[in-house]
């Protein structure tokens, strides 16, 4: 049983980061004719506009207080204040140094779940995390944040990730009192009601002209990488630990050049190989660490 729910939690959160590690190069396509806010606004609604049925609870469960100011914290600081850093700090930065971004989340979630959370975080796994780090970085064949007059862009990036953390952490504390996918729904919903208001403060602008380009790649933003990818991160954090979880997001980069492989055809260099091997030795030393300290049954979980 326990086997069993951990295999399903590692398997959808593989999907999640490889799904997420489209949406760098997609949102590099679409901010080219479609304002960061109104790009944030329509994810957060199309994902929200997916997810909408399952914000009906199960019989004797109910939306209380605690459970929707949860999901209205998480909604605005874990999605409409991230997704448009990130759309906005993107566009001023550059693929590289948004992957070095990338790989701040993990440790920033790790940091977030021990030091609000109380979550142990044991020294093996603290050095995977370090570990992984350092293979990001290779992924992104070194590059130095702040380098070529990208340090606005970069700042953005990295407050962006900072709020992803805290999204990351304080999920389970959700999904403790409604079903995943009842908490996914509620803070797409929530991130997008946060995001209007957002919209009209920020001028309110529309995209002018878009291309097959940019329909392709806001579709690909909205429906799969923020409402089908965020429910399966609900459902990840129901199996294992956040700690655990975090080292997956590591994998983005490399899900991101594999995909520039068999896409464009691009030829990985010698760092992106060291990255990918430290990343994998990371990936085991927490998850060896995580099935030592497993406990001896598993509680029952609602989907």
């Amino acid at each position: 049983m326990i086997r069993s729910t951990q295999a399903f939690g590692i398997i959808a959160v593989l999907i999640a980061n490889l799904i997420w590690s489209g949406s760098f190069p997609a949102t590099a396509i679409a901010t080219k004719h479609i304002p960061p806010m109104f790009l944030t606004m329509v994810r957060l609604g199309t994902g929200a506009l997916i997810l909408v049925p399952f914000l009906r609870l199960p019989k004797d469960n109910r939306w209380d207080k605690t459970s929707v100011g949860l999901a209205f914290l998480l909604g605005g600081l874990g999605f409409t204040v991230p997704v448009y850093l990130e759309t906005k700090g993107l566009a001023l930065s550059t693929p590289a140094l948004a992957a070095i971004s990338i790989s701040m989340e993990p440790l920033f979630t790790a940091i977030v779940a021990a030091v609000m959370l109380h979550e142990r975080v044991p020294w093996r796994r603290r050095l995977a995390l370090f570990i992984a780090f350092l293979g990001a970085w290779a992924i992104a064949d070194f590059p130095r944040p702040g380098k070529t007059g990208y340090l606005t862009g970069d700042l953005l990036l990295l407050m962006a990730v900072s709020f992803y953390g805290f999204y990351n952490a304080f999920s389970r504390r959700l999904i403790e009192r409604v079903p995943a996918s009842a908490g996914a729904a509620g803070t797409l919903l929530t991130g997008f009601l946060v995001s209007v208001p957002a919209w009209f403060f920020t001028g309110a602008k529309i995209p002018q002209q878009m291309t097959s380009a940019d329909w392709m790649s806001l579709l690909y933003l909205a429906i799969i990488s923020t409402g089908a990818a965020y429910l399966l991160w609900m459902l990840v954090l129901q199996r294992i630990q956040v700690s655990v979880a975090a080292l997956f997001l590591y994998l983005q980069p490399v899900f991101g050049v594999v995909l520039s492989v068999v896409m464009v055809g691009t030829r990985p260099s010698f760092s992106f190989y060291i990255g990918a091997v430290l990343i994998l030795l990371a990936i085991f030393l927490g998850r060896q660490q995580a099935r030592d300290k497993a406990p001896p049954q598993q509680p029952n979980i609602s989907a």
